[in-house]
């Protein structure tokens, strides 16, 4: 339901709470939604009051953009998986190889075949 409007969500509480729908698939086959946006819509009601997502956002990046560009220069050829488990070693917080990928890719480095390259084209390790 994260592309619903606030207004579909207000109308789905009222027609169950109502008695118009008499059950979470009655209301979900009405609206057009799948039965778990119901549950989650409806629970939201009675654990808030409201029907409103919360206020989000994304967590704080828990990789140092500086080490990994250290990283990265020391160490051209290493696969993301180990620069993964070498900053698991330094910090003890786990990332994945997808999101050294992204980091590596937000400062600069990306991978070409076997080697890895600054974007600016110049191969890394070769001067």
């Amino acid at each position: 339901m994260g592309y619903s409007s606030l207004d579909l969500r207000r109308r789905l509480v009222e027609a169950y709470e109502s008695g118009l729908c008499l059950s979470y698939e009655h209301a979900a086959e009405l609206f057009g939604v799948g039965r778990a946006t119901v549950s989650r819509t409806l629970r939201r009601k009675r654990e808030t009051g409201d029907v409103r997502y919360k206020p989000g956002g994304h967590r704080e990046r828990v990789l140092d953009r500086q080490w990994l560009a250290e990283h990265a220069e020391k160490y051209p050829d290493a696969r993301r998986q180990d620069r993964a488990d070498a900053w698991e070693n330094k910090s003890g917080i786990r990332v994945c190889a997808q999101t050294i990928s992204k980091v590596l890719r937000e400062i600069g480095w990306t991978y070409k075949k076997r080697h890895q390259w600054r974007v600016s084209g110049i191969q890394k390790g070769t001067n």
